[in-house]
């Protein structure tokens, strides 16, 4: 198993451990923004969740609910 499989396997048993309620949440969020990804095949839709991301990161707000 790659590296990059084994990180997406770490996200989905962190959401598969999530109340109900956050797990509709999130995968709401995924749709959304797999259809942002779609809209903007260019690669302004990726740049822009890297870009939050990070800001997020520099915010100390990954990983807290």
């Amino acid at each position: 198993m790659t590296q990059d499989e084994q990180t997406l396997l770490m996200f989905k048993g962190i959401v598969a451990e999530l109340p109900e309620q956050s797990k509709v949440k999130v995968e709401y969020c995924i749709t959304e923004i797999k259809k942002l990804l779609t809209e903007y095949p260019d690669g302004e839709a990726l740049l822009a969740v890297g870009y939050i991301g990070a800001e997020q990161q520099m915010k100390g707000n990954i990983g807290q609910g």
